[in-house]
């Protein structure tokens, strides 16, 4: 009798438990690619979705290793660089003092003219992370 009774109350626990869930392979990797983002938390994300973390890592490694197919990352986006001709100029000052810096920005160019010495960069590099 008592066998019955734990026999029935372990069924009563096997069937409150949630069915498994299958997500879709773009879910999936939807999920990893947030995951892989400079920052991000595994475990966070996955609290965010309602997936298991453990279950997520796995899936995260498995696209590591290509089990999802060829890894599809774009590459790191960089900055455009323009390499302009130095133009000389026949000057009596010397090409410490006449040094130009160039800072473009959304708005428009700044340009400083003249010696810049370190405090002045600092300065200048202080005020633009602000």
């Amino acid at each position: 009798m008592a066998r019955d009774l734990q026999q029935k109350e372990g069924a009563l626990i096997a069937s409150r438990r949630r069915p498994r869930r299958r997500r879709p392979l773009a879910e999936k990797l939807a999920i990893i690619r947030e995951c892989l983002q400079p920052g991000a938390s595994l475990a966070g994300v996955a609290l965010a979705h309602g997936a298991n973390a453990n279950m997520v890592r796995k899936w995260v490694l498995k696209y590591q290793r290509g089990g999802y197919g060829p890894l599809t990352e774009a590459a790191p986006k960089l900055l455009p660089v323009v390499v302009k001709p130095r133009v000389t100029r026949r000057s009596t000052t010397t090409a410490a003092s006449m040094s130009v810096i160039e800072v473009e920005l959304r708005r428009g160019v700044l340009r400083l003219h003249g010696r810049c010495d370190q405090t002045l960069l600092r300065a200048l590099i202080d005020a633009l992370s602000a």
